[in-house]
């Protein structure tokens, strides 16, 4: 007997069956007595085991106006949407972010600016309602 449920059996030519009448049901073993239902008036009958051997290069996910986007992972297993390495947007207060970031459009920084000097120091940029740039030493890093 085949044990359907931790991997899909090879199908074996001119033995395997697929029966069609009032369901769907597969006997990869030839032997209809102990076939696995597949689809029937309640619904699909799929277990995780009949997927074990699937890949897939990419996804393509269409949205709600048509829009479609391509699902894959790099070499790496980053994953990828239309080509582009996805990184997750973190929400989180007192966070750093490394590395050289590029940004297209306007960028508005609300609660201020601080800019370090090249030994670390640290130095406050303000702008006047005239546009007039300053700046200022923070005294808890003097």
């Amino acid at each position: 007997m085949i044990d359907w449920n931790n991997e899909r059996p090879p199908l074996e030519e001119k033995v395997s069956v697929l029966g069609i009448g009032k369901a769907i049901y597969a006997a990869p073993d030839g032997d209809k007595n102990n076939a696995r239902l597949l689809l029937a008036a309640d619904g699909f009958h799929f277990r995780q085991s009949d997927f074990s051997d699937f890949e897939f290069n990419n996804i393509v996910i269409a949205s709600s106006i048509g829009e479609k986007y391509n699902i894959s992972f790099g070499d790496d297993g980053s994953l990828l949407i239309n080509g582009v390495k996805y990184t997750a947007p973190t929400n989180q207060d007192d966070e750093t972010i490394k590395g050289n970031k590029n940004y297209e459009g306007q960028t508005k920084l609300s609660g201020g600016l601080q800019l370090l000097s090249p030994n670390g120091t640290v130095f406050n940029v303000m702008i006047d309602d005239d546009g007039k740039l300053t700046t200022e030493k923070e005294v808890g890093n003097a």
